[in-house]
């Protein structure tokens, strides 16, 4: 499929944040919106100075905050016979231009300018056989409190159409609207977990440890991302040479698709991406579009250029849609369904937050928002509070969470400096044994109020490396967080800190670095291949375990109602682990009452079933949430 047959979206991100952009379904063409505003007549006109985008930058006309070393380092170098795809093939770099090789300034955002937080970099990233870690560098963003200063912003006609319309109404707590979404659409994600009837991994301690499968599931560059099909029986891997990897989980992971875009011109590289459809036949995928002609000396990579989102028909492995908006690396992609209507979001290190809104195809896009917003530089991960219908969302943004309105497109509220550097990922969570932690608190004398809705909240982030080679003198942690709703129409959430997660030898300085809990337990990648199990009531290391080389672990999945879990790194493999004592093949055979393989009545399965593993459901059952947690772990893996 060429491009001309891919429905295409422009959004341009060089105008005001409130700009909403509503393309009707008829209208979806490859022919890209028209940027800015019609120029009016003014008594007193100004001396307009049309924005500068990327592509246009050039030797006589740069940044103002660019001075003459700056500009010499970016002059661009005719590089037309010298690259190739292989330039899109090596690791993820990490220190000064940060986890991709690039750094963090955002070229088309206002109001911010940008920092290095570290003398180092990566190019000398190896010593003594180890690759080292600093972290990434970061941009500060204008604060009412006086952090950071801001840059004079260039003048802008939509900018000024915009200043003198009338201020939207800002977003507030609506109780009525929240009880009638979360009585309309009652939340599905707490279907699985540790203590339900399914066979997941559960424990993970030195009583019931986790060993590597043997399969080979790999890909020739980093995987950044994976993503689980509903059913469980497909996983996919996307890597930062522009192949997304699908393989089969019931077939002995057995390869089923390599989906690439075969028109692309330029270099692709995916770091998200999601199933999507009621059938999973879709898979949408973002991540990084560069030059494949141009060199940026700054970032010592391909020059970068808009980002789109890819859906992928997985059947035929055709690109059939394409949205376009972002114009830095997308790093988030979820499918979210809101009053019964189907969307995307989408999350960047240009800092905005996008609501895509497609038809019942996932594939027409009816309009598309911005969230309201102005002021974040790098957005990250985005987590949907519960029991609000989707309403409501929270999101890793620079060193913060920050609380949106779904259906308005508007943020609410900050939750401000949980890390020195950045937050780059946050998750809702069902925990488990809150009940316990809630009876030791009450023991303590703690006067915690119990009457309010609240849900519980896992945040994982950066410090500031200010010893090099990736290591802070502030220790690198988890947190849970208590998020208490309002009582009240346009009341205000709380978030409280209720316990850090950390140990002297886990080191977790890097960004795109995603943690995952089954509801008992919390896996924390590290820089050094290496996935630490916590125990989210105790604060335990109760595992580590080691089978990727010396590199970040990106991410890491639980399958909800199989014993697996799954680790991808930059080292370019997905880890499968599972329990020492029982096969893969016996797994599959159990009581899996969830997806198309399974005998949905499960009764003759658990009938046939090994004597070996019933007598381990009946133990497991039987034992103390916590149990054999307290054996000495080996640090070393």
């Amino acid at each position: 499929m060429s491009d001309q047959d891919i429905p295409t979206v422009d959004v341009d991100t060089s105008s005001h944040q409130n700009e909403d952009i509503v393309v009707p379904k008829t209208e979806v063409t490859d022919t890209p919106l028209p940027t800015g505003a019609a120029e009016e007549e003014d008594p007193k006109p100004l001396r307009l100075r049309k924005p500068i985008t990327y592509e246009e930058l050039s030797d006589d006309e740069v940044e103002p905050w660019m001075d003459d070393e700056k500009l010499k380092k970016a002059e661009d170098i005719d590089t037309d016979d010298l690259l190739s795809d292989d330039s899109s093939n090596k690791k993820f770099t990490r220190g000064k231009n940060g986890a991709n090789g690039r750094s963090a300034s955002n070229r088309q955002r206002k109001k911010k300018h940008h920092f290095d937080d570290t003398d180092g970099n990566s190019d000398d990233a190896f010593e003594g056989g180890k690759r080292k870690t600093a972290s990434k560098r970061k941009p500060a963003v204008k604060k009412p409190n006086g952090k950071g200063k801001a840059l004079e912003p260039m003048i802008n006609i939509a900018d000024l159409i915009k200043a003198t319309s009338k201020p939207r109404k800002p977003a507030e707590y609506e109780p009525d609207r929240v009880a009638e979404l979360a009585s309309k659409y009652p939340d599905t994600y707490w279907e699985f977990h540790a203590d339900t009837g399914h066979y997941m991994v559960d424990a993970i301690n030195a009583a019931e440890p986790l060993e590597a499968l043997p399969n080979n599931i790999s890909d020739q560059a980093p995987i950044t991302g994976m993503t689980l099909s509903k059913d469980g029986s497909m996983l996919a891997g996307l890597s930062n040479i522009g192949a997304i990897k699908i393989w089969d989980i019931e077939n002995d992971f057995k390869l089923l698709r390599k989906l690439r875009d075969a028109d692309e011109p330029h270099i692709d590289e995916f770091y998200c991406g999601k199933f999507i459809s009621e059938n999973q036949g879709l898979i949408a995928a973002g991540g990084k579009l560069k030059d494949r002609h141009r060199w940026s000396a700054e970032d010592d990579d391909n020059h970068i250029l808009p980002c789109p989102i890819k859906i992928f028909d997985i059947l035929t492995g055709k690109v059939i849609a394409r949205l376009d908006g972002h114009s830095e690396e997308i790093l988030c992609i979820k499918e979210v369904m809101f009053d019964g209507e189907c969307y995307l979001i989408s999350t960047s290190q240009d800092g905005y937050i996008f609501r895509w809104h497609l038809s019942n195809d996932w594939s027409t896009l009816l309009d598309t928002k911005k969230m309201d917003d102005g002021i974040t530089c790098m957005a990250f991960t985005v987590s949907f509070v519960p029991n609000t219908g989707n309403k409501y969302f929270l999101a890793a943004c620079d060193e913060h969470i920050r609380l949106y309105d779904f259906e308005s497109c508007q943020m609410m509220q900050t939750f401000e400096d949980l890390y020195s550097s950045y937050c780059d990922c946050g998750k809702f969570i069902k925990w488990l044994d809150e009940d316990r932690y809630l009876e030791e608190t009450k023991a303590e004398g703690s006067s915690e109020e119990e009457s309010k809705q609240y849900a519980w909240f896992v945040t994982r982030g950066a410090e500031m490396c200010d010893m090099g080679d990736g290591i802070s003198s502030t220790p690198n942690t988890c947190t849970l967080h208590k998020l208490v709703y309002p009582e009240k129409k346009g009341g205000k959430f709380e978030l409280l800190e209720v316990k850090k997660y950390k140990h002297e030898d886990y080191h977790s300085n890097s960004w795109l670095v995603k943690v995952a809990s089954n509801g008992r337990y919390l896996l924390a990648p590290t820089i050094y291949g290496q996935i630490f199990v916590f125990n989210l009531l105790s604060g335990q290391v109760t595992a580590i375990l080691k089978d990727h080389e010396d590199l970040e672990v990106r991410d890491v999945l639980f399958h909800p109602y199989r014993p697996l879990v799954f680790s991808s790194g930059d080292d370019g493999y997905i880890k499968a682990y599972t329990y020492s004592e029982t096969s893969l093949h016996l797994q599959l055979e159990q009581d899996l009452k969830v997806g198309n393989s399974v005998d949905q009545s499960g009764d003759e399965m658990m009938a046939d079933a090994p004597v070996k593993v019933e007598s381990r459901r009946s133990a497991r059952k039987s034992r103390t949430p916590g149990e054999g947690d307290d054996a000495e772990v080996d640090v070393e893996g």
